[in-house]
């Protein structure tokens, strides 16, 4: 009976500012559309292109380091909490599949 309302998940989404060196800033925003970042603006200050995006959190861990890798330790980023987005359909299939398992085992 649940379902039948069609009740859909919610990820944080972030809005993140990453700034580098321009020579690197096509690597930069293939990592962050590999992150299913959704790119908003991209500038050009001096030698380093500043690209805005909104990327879900759950994606961005690890960015980090990423990031020091694909600049050679010259790029940097900020992020803070933008909104709540609704998760694609194959996230929120595999989030209730892993709901449904664990509470068929038992495990509430």
């Amino acid at each position: 009976a649940n379902m039948e309302c069609q009740p859909r998940i919610l990820e944080p989404v972030m809005k993140c500012e990453v700034r580098a060196p321009t020579e690197y800033q096509g690597d930069v925003i293939g990592g962050l559309n590999r992150k299913k970042g959704v790119i908003n603006d991209n500038v050009q200050e001096l030698d380093e292109a500043v690209i805005e995006a909104l990327v879900p959190l759950n994606n961005m861990f690890g960015y980090s380091t990423e990031l020091r890798s694909i600049t050679q330790g010259k790029g940097e980023f900020t992020m803070e909490y933008s909104n709540h987005a609704i998760v694609s359909m194959d996230v929120q299939q595999e989030l209730t599949k892993s709901y449904e398992k664990k509470r068929s085992s038992g495990n509430k």
